[in-house]
């Protein structure tokens, strides 16, 4: 946690906004939980179950919907069919929210899993802005949450919570997208974008869904929250389906790339580390996660056209190969890939892979960042043949240099340089799970 300051100012937002909550309705909590029992039960519960129960992305990215409606919902909510009026403040809204995260991060410790904390407190953050959006900001009397008991007002409070929840919302997707890109040392742009353009179905059930737990309970009393709950359910169904989906393709492409190892033209694992190798260094050049899906799936598939081959290339090395021989593998599986059409842009990536850099600065040659990328990622694992060793690395990187701006692209040997050069060394090792 050193190394990642924003985490640090994030999590200590977060810790400050629940002590300061405590110092000053603290003494108020007796009184809350005894009118409220049930109801602070339920939703105590629900925003634990919520983010222990993740929903995992197609890029593999998790986020917590379900959690952050139900914290939503809190902020909002006030008439509650069967249950006395919800009227408390902005802090005591923010500790009732604050207590579901934390029953969820105990349970995650003890079943020896990662807390999340800074992601924690980025969307205890993002409910508390919803809190006091909803419940102090304006006149007495007159805030959105006094509003919504007031039928006359009830169009007007349904579209004024829905732009609040929408704000909180998107704070806590920056905040996560921030603490992502300092995670994985990526351009803080590139993960907004992904994050947004990713969660977007999620995320307008996530705005929705808040605002409506709030206008159902006069009518449905606690019921309304899995009442409301039931599009968002759906919602984490279709996702969840897509995600299965992607990981069954990648799968498939993965077990297409194994055929060179099977054949003995490549060493075993070679794809995969080039594919893994590839992707991070799209991530720290800022390349979206659309990118990064086919740059995964060309990088597996790049070696391919080794299949070809009467007699394989000394321990699959293309890089130590003539020229013509490289244009000729890569060809080769390019036209073996095209034979997808889904996959036609990771075939233009598997074909401009071996197009030397001199020729994009000098003749203005299209060569798509992707195909530089696998270039300078499968040269450094034919180089290093995969080991961790520093000499293996040193000489790679000497190598690979001395190609700089002739053969391989100067930013993508940088993003190389970043990526193998302060914790890898020679080798590059696995990611933790992405997270929101």
């Amino acid at each position: 946690m050193a190394t990642r300051p924003f985490a640090v100012v994030v999590l200590a937002a977060g810790i400050g906004l629940v002590v300061a909550a405590l110092v000053m309705d603290g003494p108020d909590l007796a009184t809350l939980v005894s009118t409220h029992e049930r109801m602070l039960l339920i939703f105590v519960g629900v925003v634990a179950l919520g983010e222990l129960l993740p929903l995992r992305m197609p890029s593999g990215r998790e986020t917590a919907p379900l959690a952050m409606v139900s914290g939503l919902a809190v902020a909002f909510v006030g008439p509650i069919e069967g249950e006395p009026l919800f009227a408390v403040g902005t802090r005591l809204v923010l500790l009732v929210v604050a207590a579901g995260l934390g029953v969820a991060a105990i349970v995650r410790r003890v079943r020896g899993r990662h807390a999340r904390l800074p992601s924690l407190a980025a969307r205890l953050v993002g409910v508390s802005v919803a809190a006091f959006l909803a419940r102090s900001w304006g006149e007495e009397g007159h805030t959105l949450w006094a509003l919504q008991q007031a039928p006359a007002t009830k169009g007007l409070v349904a579209g004024l919570m829905t732009l609040v929840a929408a704000l909180a919302v998107l704070l806590e997707l920056v905040l996560v997208s921030a603490l992502r890109a300092e995670r994985q040392r990526t351009p803080w742009l590139s993960a907004v974008r992904d994050e947004l353009t990713e969660a977007a179905p999620i995320t307008l059930a996530v705005v929705v869904t808040g605002p409506m737990v709030a206008l159902m309970a006069p009518v449905l009393g606690l019921l309304a929250l899995p009442a409301a709950l039931v599009p968002l359910v759906m919602a984490y169904s279709a996702v969840g389906q897509y995600a299965r989906n992607r990981r069954t393709n990648r799968q498939l492409i993965a077990t297409l790339s194994r055929l060179t190892e099977a054949g003995g033209y490549t060493p075993n694992q070679h794809a995969e580390r080039v594919a893994e190798l590839s992707v991070r260094i799209g991530r720290v050049v800022g390349l979206g996660d659309r990118e990064l899906r086919d740059i995964e799936y060309a990088a597996l598939l790049h070696d391919l056209g080794q299949i070809s081959l009467r007699d394989p290339i000394p321990d699959g090395a293309t890089v130590l190969a003539a020229p013509a021989d490289q244009r000729d593998i890569a060809s080769e599986g390019a036209r073996i890939i095209r034979h997808a059409e889904t996959l036609a842009t990771v075939a233009t990536y598997v074909e401009g892979q071996t197009t030397p850099f001199r020729l994009v600065r000098e003749h203005g040659e299209e060569v798509p960042m992707a195909s530089r990328i696998i270039k300078c990622a499968n040269a450094y694992d034919d180089l290093t043949g995969g080991s961790s060793g520093p000499e293996r690395h040193e000489a790679a990187m000497e190598r690979i240099h001395l190609g700089l701006g002739y053969e391989y692209d100067p930013e993508v040997v940088d993003a190389l340089t970043r990526v193998v050069g302060n914790s890898a060394v020679g080798r590059v090792g696995k990611e933790p799970a992405p997270s929101r």
